[in-house]
């Protein structure tokens, strides 16, 4: 009998790549689980920074645009945990990776 593990693309080489690709799963789950504590905390803060933009509204009469930016970037944030959470992006978010910047009006 020979040795199947000896010859290259034989049954080990296979379990091999398997093995991989569950570790890189496991070690994703890892990333999932932070990220969606992260979501959790920065969407707390977004609801926070609402009723704070309520009141300088209410106190004013005009929306804090500082307040108003940072929010939005905020909400993009949580988008972006969010996605990678469900598998709809792979690239981590801040901070791993940048902090979402956004930049329209809307």
């Amino acid at each position: 009998m020979s040795d199947m593990s000896a010859h290259p693309g034989g049954p080990s080489g296979v379990g091999e790549d398997a093995s991989s690709a569950r570790k890189e799963l496991w070690i994703r789950l890892l990333y999932m689980i932070g990220f969606w504590f992260l979501g959790n905390i920065a969407f707390s803060v977004a609801i926070f920074l609402g009723a704070l933009q309520f009141v300088v509204v209410l106190v004013t009469g005009a929306k804090n645009e500082e307040l108003r930016g940072f929010s939005r970037n905020l909400i993009q944030y949580v988008w972006e945990c969010l996605a990678f959470v469900v598998f709809a992006r792979d690239e981590k978010p801040f901070p791993l990776g940048r902090f979402p910047s956004v930049t329209s009006p809307e």
